[in-house]
This record gives structure tokens, C-alpha cells and sequence, in this order.
């Protein structure tokens, strides 16, 4: 999955970057299946994280979180 999400950072054109994103949704497929989890309880977990904690809709996202107790 690393290799694919550098592959995706990497392209230069929306045809290769979807190219990659097939590729990443084939690795999360294959994944879940091995893992014994459909696509559709993996959906619902997502949307329930997505509830809970946000998504990435507005291209927010948190770059760097501090640990209190590791200060």
C-alpha cells in the first residue's frame, strides 16, 4: 500500500492517478477479504469513524499530534 500511495503521490496526470487509485481500492479489497470484512462493513465503519471524528471533505487534515505524557 506504501508503494501504491507513493506511486499516486508521484503521478502527474488525473488518468494516472486514478490508474493508482485502482490499484489502491484493489490492495483494500483483497485486503478485507483476507481479513474476513466485506466492503459494505468496511463502509459502515468508515462512516461511522467519519461521524465520529470528521472526514477530509474540506482537505483539513491534522499533520502533527503531541503526546502530553511523552513531553
Amino acid at each position: 500500500m506504501l508503494e501504491e500511495a507513493r506511486e499516486f503521490h508521484e503521478a502527474t496526470t488525473v488518468q494516472d492517478e486514478v490508474g493508482e487509485l485502482v490499484d489502491i481500492l484493489e490492495l483494500i479489497h483483497t485486503t478485507i477479504s483476507a481479513l474476513g470484512v466485506s466492503y459494505e462493513e468496511l463502509e459502515a465503519f468508515r462512516n461511522q469513524k467519519k461521524m465520529e471524528r470528521g472526514g477530509f471533505d474540506k482537505r483539513i487534515y491534522l499533520i502533527n499530534v503531541e503526546d502530553p505524557a511523552s513531553l
